[in-house]
């Protein structure tokens, strides 16, 4: 899907609002929208892969959000009161500048003075690495500050990581590595504090998996993955890069035996009406009322998503919305409210014109309740020059927050804005 875009405002601090939003079809919605950051780089390289998990709740209640800024560096802001409130953030906390420009973040809290953050780029462009990150709080659980420890390099070719905690108090990460015109491969590897990093399948291997290859399309895979909190079955799920010819998913899940995961059998047409490139990317979420995960991706050629629940079993239905009431729609992801079970689906409508691939336009968002979905999508921000959805995930096994909360860019050029919205329900 292509757009074009214009910037019309650039800030230099934090700044607070709150919108009242009306959609004709709708009852009266409102959401607050908080400025955390001015510096990042646009919205491709700061936020982008919705599985990169760039909002973080912690067990404490207190907020982090993870981009990358201007500079290249990796930066981190917190809030230890209401993250909507004026002054709640901090000042950035930055990496060192690498040789080469950070890109696409996913953290994971691995305790609560810790967490590890791995991230596109550092040595080399196109490296993986791993960036070991402290939390320094203070007696009454308040974060203080942040440092960073020296990177660990993973992979190299590599792009698009996605990342989670695991029951057991570990993560796996997944990326994509494409050699030219041969293959395409979703490799996984998996951390724990006693093993390191290890193969998922294997803890006394530090090979990466190849979770799923492409020997026939050597574009790129953007994937994401997830963990079932009821059986621990991780699943990844992705679509393929902008310049393919095929509409398909890719799909692999791997069950859980008490130790380690064993990988399935790939399945390269999943589906086969999905979008392509990474403003398309999937988006993985938990579903605690129905016990589902839920897959949402943006339907080839049209102004739909597909959203699609798999069961314990694998057994998948859809649950599509209907054609939304949008020019053309980017940045799909999608939060479960776990008391009623609804669904939010937030996007962006984005023009239909040239310059083609700017992926840039409004903050909008529909919902699912009842088991109907809403065909008008409200406005969160009216501005051309947004980029990039990153949605909160609750912790691990947990069912959620009530609220609703994401991260997206604003800004064609960097710097640029990196907002927090919660939804007023």
């Amino acid at each position: 899907m292509r757009r074009g875009v214009r910037r019309f405002f650039q800030l230099t601090g934090p700044v607070f609002l709150v919108v009242l939003l009306v959609a004709s079809s709708l009852t009266h919605a409102s959401a607050t929208v908080v400025t955390v950051a001015s510096d990042a780089a646009v919205g491709k390289n700061s936020l982008a892969m919705p599985g990169s998990q760039d909002i973080l709740k912690d067990a404490l209640g207190k907020y982090l959000a993870v981009y990358v800024d201007a500079g290249g560096s990796v930066s981190v802001v917190y809030a230890n009161g209401d993250p909507t409130q004026p002054g709640a953030w901090s000042s950035p906390s930055k990496s060192p500048t690498p040789v080469a420009a950070y890109r696409r973040p996913a953290a994971v809290f691995t305790s609560p003075l810790t967490m590890r953050i791995i991230v596109e780029g550092g040595p080399a462009a196109g490296d993986l690495v791993d960036i070991p990150v402290s939390l320094s709080r203070d007696l009454t659980g308040n974060i203080a500050s942040i440092s960073f420890g020296s990177p660990t390099i993973l992979s190299i070719s590599a792009q698009y990581p996605s990342a989670i905690p695991t029951h057991d108090g570990g993560i796996i990460v997944t990326w994509n590595s494409v050699v030219v015109g041969v293959s395409s491969t979703v490799f996984s590897l998996r951390w724990t504090p006693v093993t390191g990093w290890t193969s998922v399948s294997n803890l006394f291997s530090g090979v990466p998996d190849p979770v799923i290859r492409d020997t026939t399309n050597a574009n790129n895979i953007q994937a994401n993955v997830i963990e079932r909190p009821d059986n621990f079955a991780v699943l990844v799920v992705g679509n393929r890069g902008e310049r393919s010819n095929d509409t398909t998913l890719v799909f692999n899940a791997a069950s859980y035996n008490g130790i380690g995961w064993a990988w399935g059998t790939q399945n390269l047409a999943y589906e086969t009406d999905a979008s392509r490139g990474l403003s398309d990317a999937t988006d993985l979420a938990w579903d605690p009322v129905r016990s589902v995960v839920v897959v949402t991706y943006d339907i080839s050629r049209t102004s739909r998503y597909g959203i699609i629940q798999i069961d314990g079993t694998g057994s998948k239905v859809h649950v599509d919305t209907p054609d939304l009431k949008l020019t053309n729609n980017e940045w799909g992801v999608l939060e479960v409210d776990p008391s009623t079970g609804d669904y939010y689906l937030f996007t962006m409508d984005t023009p239909l014109s040239p310059p083609w691939g700017q992926e840039y336009g409004n903050v909008t968002y529909t919902r699912r309740s009842n088991g109907v979905w809403s065909a008008t999508l409200t406005l969160i921000d009216a501005g051309i020059d947004n980029m990039g959805i990153s949605p909160l995930r609750p912790a691990f096994g947990t069912g959620g927050d009530s609220s609703r909360e994401i991260l997206y860019s604003k800004g064609k050029t960097a710097p640029a804005l990196i907002n927090f919205v919660r939804l007023n329900l």
